[in-house]
């Protein structure tokens, strides 16, 4: 055994062989460590590196309320000109004088009897039988006391005018008031006024054709 031993050793390679190729198999372990390590380094700052990226865009997506000196886009509206916001208010069709044909006259003095000389309180009421409104003018007015077809008196001769245009609709009516002397006129209030003779009158109010009913009117 002894022999055979021996010419074994003898039979091997050099020792140089034998620590060469230990040192090859030391260097691909160490260099198999180096690629572990690499490899775990790269894995790791990879998902730092993604969570850094999610943090961010998470950061970006996160809505913050604007502030005062912060731009923001707004759509834009333009604000309305005056021409446009001022539309033209529709023009009202004038409303036309009251036809004398639809006019109604109705004339009460005070007093049936009164002396002459004396003053009576007379009022005129002005109404429309027309369909639509219509205006008169109330200072157009007047009462007039006549004996017979013969006109004595009229507020038209010496009184101012009283009133003012009104319209009139609906059947609604308008009243003058007036206070008859019992005194002579004549149109344009010429000449002396005389104290008229007792009998019987017939007192009316008119405005341009219209005529009222006669009122009778005795002065004694």
């Amino acid at each position: 055994m002894q022999g055979f031993k021996g010419r074994f050793v003898k039979g091997s390679e050099p020792e140089s062989v034998y620590w060469k190729r230990r040192g090859i198999v030391a260097g691909v372990v160490l260099a198999l460590i180096l690629l572990t390590v690499i490899g775990l380094n790269a894995f790791g700052g990879g998902g730092d590196e993604q969570d850094a990226g999610v943090e961010a865009d998470a950061a970006q997506q996160e809505w913050t309320a604007p502030t005062p000196s912060s731009t923001a886009q707004r759509p834009y509206i333009p604000e309305p000109s005056e021409s446009a916001s001022e539309s033209p208010s529709p023009t009202a069709a004038p409303v036309a004088a009251c036809p004398a044909e639809e006019l109604m006259l109705q004339v009460v003095a005070a007093f049936g009897e009164v002396r002459s000389g004396s003053e009576v309180p007379v009022s005129v009421l002005v109404a429309s039988s027309a369909d639509v409104p219509c205006t008169v003018d109330l200072r157009s007015v007047a009462v007039e006391l006549a004996a017979g077809s013969d006109v004595v008196y009229s507020t038209a001769h010496c009184e101012t005018p009283q009133g003012e245009e009104v319209e009139l609709s609906d059947g609604a009516g308008q009243t003058v008031e007036f206070t008859v002397d019992g005194l002579a006129s004549d149109e344009g209030c010429r000449g002396a006024r005389r104290e008229l003779p007792a009998g019987d009158y017939e007192l009316r109010a008119r405005l341009g054709d219209a005529v009222s009913s006669p009122a009778a009117l005795k002065l004694t």
